[in-house]
């Protein structure tokens, strides 16, 4: 029977059930079975079977575009992710081999020194085991010369000048100056890594920057330390010049020292503090109006806000200025001290918790043009708290 004739009724197929998705025959269609289905002509549903084949086909070469172009963003991903830990594999090595290097080199340094140290104290044996030598050679001599004189057979001869024999026979040993075997190991050894750190300052890149405050630019209500090293929140100083340089709006100091290349880290002691800002900022960032803590204003900047919520035990609100938003942090406790890492060059501000340089946050890409300032915000004062000073903590060598 031909593939376009009813099996039952061996009529030609002429109609479609929709309901049943089954081409049917005039008397199917007319059937208890069909009769309450929706029934159309079959050149019909050939039409819609088309046109509804002709969408789903459009929606699927979207879809496999769509899919090409993950595969394609995802495979670029993954290649810029190699070639990303490529060169920070190539950085971290770099920076190890000048580590290594300057290791070396130090204890190549300290062992040449240990060396002509052991060469001078064993020179100085040497000389006195000479010494000591010759001596004996000289008094076995004199020994000799003493058992002879007393196997002779007396006589009054031998009384002669007798003192003057004894006298010369009993010159005693005189011990050589051998100096001490004691190598000084303080001298070598010491608090060893401690001084050997204390020279790898000279190789550190960066080293701890040396940073201080500019009270210039300082708010009013701020204080900044004689030694320029600590800021925090007082009395209004009405009596001050309010110079191009100083911030009128906000409680916000700056770095004395400008920075325009090369890679910078410094430390601020934060304490116990409940809000506070750290960053850089530009040379030209507004200093008397409202503005934001963000790029688009000139300022890369984390902080912390407030106390935990609800008054727990929680680490409290962090937060980094993007242009976008202001990104929440989540650091596994409070920092007490935050380094701050500044590469110009490379456009990148990073926070750490200096207690185990624990990454907080890293802004990356930025395109500085003129030089940038350290950034300092020790917040107001709420509700009786957060008086503590914000510390720049000193380079120890």
């Amino acid at each position: 029977m031909s593939a376009d004739m009813c099996e039952e009724h061996e009529e030609r197929l002429k109609l479609y059930c929709e309901s049943d998705q089954l081409p049917i025959c005039l008397v199917c269609g007319m059937s208890r079975d069909h009769k309450t289905h929706n029934v159309i002509p079959i050149n019909e549903a050939f039409e819609n079977y088309k046109d509804k084949l002709s969408v789903t086909l459009e929606r699927v070469e979207l879809q496999v575009g769509e899919a090409s172009l993950f595969l394609q963003h995802t495979n670029d991903k993954i290649q810029h992710i190699k070639e990303q830990a490529d060169d920070l594999e190539h950085q971290v090595s770099s920076e190890f081999d000048l580590l290594r290097e300057f290791l070396r080199e130090e204890e190549q340094c300290i062992k040449e020194s240990l060396r002509e140290k052991k060469e001078g104290k064993l020179d100085q044996l040497e000389k006195a085991l000479t010494q000591a030598t010759e001596q004996i050679g000289q008094l076995e001599t004199r020994a000799e010369e003493l058992r002879l004189k007393l196997q002779e057979e007396e006589s009054p001869e031998q009384l002669k000048g007798f003192k003057d024999f004894i006298r010369g026979a009993e010159s005693l040993f005189e011990p050589p100056l051998e100096g001490s075997v004691d190598l000084h190991s303080g001298d070598i050894m010491g608090p060893l890594q401690y001084s050997t750190w204390r020279k790898m300052h000279s190789v550190l890149q960066p080293a701890m920057t040396a940073v201080t405050l500019d009270p210039d630019t300082a708010y009013p209500r701020l204080c900044v330390s004689p030694c320029r090293s600590s800021v925090w929140v007082g009395d209004i100083q009405p009596n001050l010049p309010d110079n191009p340089e100083r911030f009128t709006r906000y409680n916000i100091v700056l770095g004395y020292e400008a920075f325009s290349a090369g890679r910078h880290y410094w430390e601020v002691e934060v304490g116990s503090k409940t809000a506070w800002g750290l960053g850089v900022a530009t040379a030209s960032v507004n200093r008397k109006e409202v503005i934001s803590l963000c790029p688009d204003d000139g300022f890369w900047t984390m902080g912390r806000r407030g106390d935990p919520p609800d008054g727990g035990d929680g680490v409290g609100e962090y937060e980094a200025c993007t242009d976008a938003e202001e990104c929440a942090l989540h650091p596994p406790r409070a920092p007490r001290r935050v380094g701050v890492y500044l590469d110009y060059a490379g456009g990148q501000v990073s926070f750490y918790d200096a207690a185990d340089m624990s990454h907080l946050f890293s802004f990356r890409g930025a395109r500085f043009t003129e030089p940038v300032y350290p950034y300092f915000n020790p917040w107001p004062i709420m509700h009786g708290r957060n008086r503590q000073p914000l510390t720049i903590v000193t380079p120890s060598c």
